[in-house]
C-alpha cells in the first residue's frame, strides 16, 4: 500500500528544492503522486523525448538493521574511504537518477537554457511493483493524445568495472536496448491424502517437490538474444586476443561461449530464460498427507521468447506430474523490442558517456530486471535503460541490498551526464 504521507512529503521537498523547474516547467500528477513534467521546445516541428525515474523504493529486511553502517532512511552523508557517501534506500534505485535529472533541469535553466525538442520527464511512484498505478497510467494517457518519442532514457544498465570476462581492468557502459518479459505461474498437484501412517506411492507434495526440482534445472537451452549479439559484437574488438578470436568467430564457438556464461548467475540472466520457485504451499497438519500442493514459478523471458512458449514449457513438466499451470495473478509481461545502436539518440547517449566517463567502453546490454520503460512499449522509436554510474560488483550488490549508498563524485557525474543529454536530446 501507498504510504501517502511519505509521498507528499518528498514531493514537498521536491517542490522546495527545486523551484526554477516546477516554476517553469507544466507539471501533470497522475494517478496520485506520479508526475509528468513537460519542457516544450522552440522547435514547431520539434521531436519528443522522454527521461524516467521513480520515487518509490524497495523495504529493507528489519532483521538487516544492524549490518546497515548507516539508519537505511536517513540519507547520512558519511566520509569512508576516502569519499563521501550518501546511505539509504534509494540512493542507486532510483532517487539519485531522478534527483539528478531535477538538479539537471534546474541547472540549466538558471543559465537560461532552451531545448529546441520537447522534453517530457516521468517521475513513478509504483516502479518497484509494476508500475501500473503510476508509469502505466502516463502511458495511456500518451497513447490517448498520440504522443510518441523518439526515445526514451530510463534506468538500467551502468558502468561495470571489473564484472566482463576479459575487460576486468575497463569500464563498461552497459546501455539496455531490451528488458526482459516477466511471466509468474502456479502449479497445482491435487492427489488425494490420508493418514500419515500409511502414506501412498506418491503425495500432492512429493510431485511438487519434483517439478520443482525440474524447474530448477531449466526451463530452455541458453542462447544469444539479438541484444547479448550487439554486446558482444560491440565489446569484441577490445578483448584479449584468444577472446577476441572466439568472439569473432562465434557462430563456431557458441556451445563454447553459452557454455562460460552459464558459470555465473548474471551470465544464466543474460543467455537464458530464467525459471526458479519463488513460493511452495501445502499441509495443514504433521500427521495428515495432504491432498493438495501449490507451486509459484518466476520466468524472466529473453526477446524473442512468447510467453505461450513458456507456459507449455511449465506444462510439459508439470502434466506427467499430474499437475496443472495457469498465469498466476495475471503476472505476463512480454520482453521488450530491441532498440537500435544505429539510432542517432544512440550516438549522442554515447558521446555524453564519453564525455563524462572517458575512460569506458560503450556496449549494448539486455536489461535482466523490469523498469517503468516497459509500460512506453510501442511509444518510441528506441527506449535505452541505462544509470550513469559507475559501480563494482561489490557496490553493485547495494542495489535492494544491505547499505545501498552513492558516492558524492557518481552522483556529480551523473547530474553532468543527464545535463549533457537533455542538451544533446533537446538541440
Amino acid at each position: 500500500m501507498l504510504d501517502t504521507a511519505e509521498f507528499d512529503g518528498f514531493g514537498k521537498f521536491l517542490l522546495d528544492s527545486f523551484p526554477l523547474t516546477f516554476g517553469t516547467l507544466s507539471v501533470d500528477t497522475f494517478s496520485s503522486h506520479t508526475y509528468v513534467l513537460n519542457w516544450p521546445g522552440s522547435d514547431m516541428e520539434a521531436k519528443n523525448y522522454l527521461f524516467i525515474a521513480h520515487q518509490d523504493v524497495v523495504p529493507v529486511d528489519r532483521k538487516s538493521l544492524a549490518e546497515w553502517e548507516s539508519e537505511p532512511f536517513s540519507g547520512d552523508v558519511v566520509r569512508k574511504d576516502d569519499a563521501i557517501w550518501v546511505y539509504g534506500r534509494g540512493a542507486l534505485d532510483d532517487k539519485s537518477a531522478l534527483i539528478a535529472t531535477l538538479e539537471s533541469i534546474e541547472l540549466l535553466l538558471s543559465q537560461g537554457y532552451n531545448p529546441g525538442a520537447n522534453l517530457f520527464f516521468c517521475f513513478g511512484q509504483d516502479e518497484e511493483i509494476g508500475g501500473k498505478t503510476g508509469a502505466a497510467i502516463v502511458a495511456e494517457h500518451f497513447r490517448t493524445t498520440n504522443t510518441t518519442f523518439e526515445a526514451i532514457l530510463d534506468e538500467g544498465g551502468i558502468i561495470s568495472t571489473g564484472s566482463i570476462p576479459g575487460l576486468k581492468d575497463r569500464q563498461v557502459a552497459l546501455i539496455g536496448t531490451a528488458e526482459k518479459g516477466y511471466l509468474s505461474i502456479e502449479a497445482q498437484f491435487l492427489i488425494p491424502g490420508g493418514h500419515s501412517s500409511m502414506p501412498n506411492e506418491h503425495t500432492a507434495l512429493s510431485r511438487a517437490a519434483e517439478f520443482t526440482l525440474a524447474v530448477q534445472n531449466g526451463l530452455f537451452e541458453p542462447e544469444f538474444s539479438e541484444p547479448i549479439d550487439g554486446f558482444i559484437t560491440h565489446l569484441a574488438p577490445e578483448m584479449p586476443w584468444g577472446l577476441r578470436a572466439v568472439f569473432a568467430n562465434r557462430w563456431a564457438f557458441e556451445p563454447l561461449l553459452l557454455h562460460l556464461y552459464q558459470d555465473s548467475h548474471t551470465g544464466r540472466a543474460l543467455t537464458n530464460n530464467t525459471s526458479v520457485a519463488t513460493i511452495m504451499a501445502s499441509g495443514i497438519k504433521d500427521n495428515v498427507v495432504p491432498a493438495s500442493a501449490r507451486v509459484v514459478c518466476n520466468t524472466r523471458i529473453l526477446p524473442g521468447t512468447s510467453a505461450e512458449e513458456i507456459v507449455r514449457r511449465y506444462e510439459e513438466l508439470a502434466t506427467p506430474l499430474g499437475g496443472t499451470v495457469t498465469i498466476y495473478q495475471n503476472m505476463s509481461t512480454p520482453a521488450s523490442l530491441t532498440s537500435s545502436t544505429e539510432s542517432s539518440s544512440f550516438t549522442l547517449l554515447g558521446q555524453a558517456v564519453r564525455t563524462n566517463f572517458p575512460d569506458a567502453l560503450i556496449s549494448p546490454y539486455l536489461t535482466i530486471g523490469g523498469t517503468d520503460s516497459k509500460n512506453f512499449d510501442g511509444l518510441a522509436k528506441n527506449t535505452y535503460r541505462f544509470l550513469p554510474l559507475v559501480l563494482s560488483p561489490e557496490e553493485v550488490n547495494g542495489i535492494h541490498g544491505t547499505n545501498e549508498r552513492i558516492s558524492a563524485k557518481n552522483y556529480e557525474s551523473m547530474i553532468h551526464f543527464y545535463s549533457d543529454v537533455i542538451q544533446m536530446w533537446g538541440q
